[in-house]
This record gives C-alpha cells, sequence and structure tokens, in this order.
C-alpha cells in the first residue's frame, strides 16, 4: 500500500543509495526490503493509514545516511529525510515522528512506539530466517572491503551469535513468524562456532557492542 508522497520518497531515495548499489548487504534493495517488511508488519497489526505512510517514509529514508558516511550515519538519514520532507511541506510533527522512526534503527536502541518497533523488527528481518548465516556473510564481506573493519571471523561469528541471543522480536508477527527459526539460528552458530574453532560467548545482560 502506498501513496504518491510515499513513490516520490522512493524513487528519490533509491537514487540516493546508488553510491551504495554494490554494497553487499546496505545497498538500494535492503531498504525496498525493509519497507516491504515494515509495511506486511504494519497491515498485519492494523496500523492506520497516516501512521503507514509515516512508517514507510521512515523505511525509506533509515539508511541514505550511508550517502555521506558508512559508521553512525543513522542521524544523517534522518537530517536527508527532514530536509526532503519540508521540502514536500510534509507536516512538522509528522517529519519529527519519522525522524525517531529512523532513529529506532540504530543497534540495540529501545523503540518506544509500535512504529519504531516494527521498523527494527523489519530492519532486522535476516534474523529468524533460514538466510539469515548468508546474509550475516554479506554484513562481514561488506565491514570488510566498505567499513575497513579488521575484524576476524572469530570476532565476528561470535558478535552474531550475541545478535541472535540477545534480540527480541518486538512484534507481535515477529515472534510468531520468526521466533522459532531464531532459536533454530541460535544452535546453528553455537555448531558453527565449534566448527572453526572460536569460543561460544557468555551472554551477560548489556553486554553487546556494535561491530
Amino acid at each position: 500500500m502506498t501513496n504518491s508522497l510515499v513513490e516520490s520518497a522512493k524513487k528519490y531515495t533509491q537514487n540516493l543509495l546508488q553510491v551504495c548499489k554494490d554494497y553487499p548487504y546496505h545497498n538500494p534493495e535492503h531498504s525496498i526490503s525493509v519497507l516491504d517488511r515494515a509495511t506486511y508488519i504494519a497491515m498485519a497489526e492494523s496500523v492506520g493509514n497516516e501512521d503507514l505512510e509515516d512508517l514507510q517514509l521512515a523505511c525509506l529514508f533509515h539508511d541514505t545516511g550511508f550517502s555521506e558516511q558508512y559508521e553512525k550515519n543513522e542521524h544523517i538519514g534522518a537530517r536527508i529525510a527532514r530536509k526532503w520532507l519540508e521540502e514536500q511541506w510534509h507536516n512538522k510533527d509528522r517529519i519529527a515522528k519519522i525522524e525517531k522512526i529512523i532513529m529506532a534503527t540504530v543497534l540495540f536502541s529501545t523503540p518506544r512506539t509500535h512504529l519504531e518497533m516494527i521498523i527494527q523488527d523489519a530492519d532486522l528481518d535476516n534474523i529468524g530466517t533460514k538466510a539469515e548465516f548468508v546474509t550475516s556473510q554479506k554484513y562481514l564481506t561488506e565491514l570488510r572491503t566498505v567499513g575497513g573493519k579488521d575484524i576476524s571471523d572469530c570476532a565476528y561469528w561470535q558478535f552474531v551469535y550475541k545478535l541472535l541471543t540477545k534480540y527480541k522480536f518486538h512484534t507481535e508477527t515477529g515472534k510468531s513468524e520468526r521466533h522459532e527459526q531464531l532459536l533454530l539460528d541460535v544452535e546453528h552458530m553455537e555448531k558453527y562456532l565449534s566448527m572453526i574453532g572460536c569460543e561460544v560467548p557468555n551472554i551477560e545482560p548489556d553486554s553487546m557492542h556494535e561491530v
């Protein structure tokens, strides 16, 4: 379900993200994937039309900060969204709400509203799917080749394991559709860590940090 403003935003943001078209993970297709999943969750959970539009706009802009810098780019995406929406004469209160929804995509941030919960579940939608391992491999490649991270296999896959064990789906749709596979993903990651000779981390509350 989209409208003319969302369609215009889609064209604008996809053009901005062309600089990321060769990124293994945070590419233009990822933003569309987040948009599709968030829309699906929102409709499944009876989100109203106005809130749905704000959510869809946030999804489209949430990674546009990558067009300027790789790390800590969420606030840049929020700024880009504000500027574009102001040029469209969008409602000021709704622009502020969209900015907050975008900032909810900061890893391990605490969502405050239903829409923030939806975008967080949608942004991490690879969790709890059979494609999780392949998607994580793409992100590792991106961290090394685009982000310039000098990270070992053990350190990265331990991070993924911690993410899988720490992240809890916020929406009822996420819980019902992803939780069972998430448990399997955790088991698979434990086996993989052992297979490559890496220690399985002990998970402690609030011990997580971004890669």
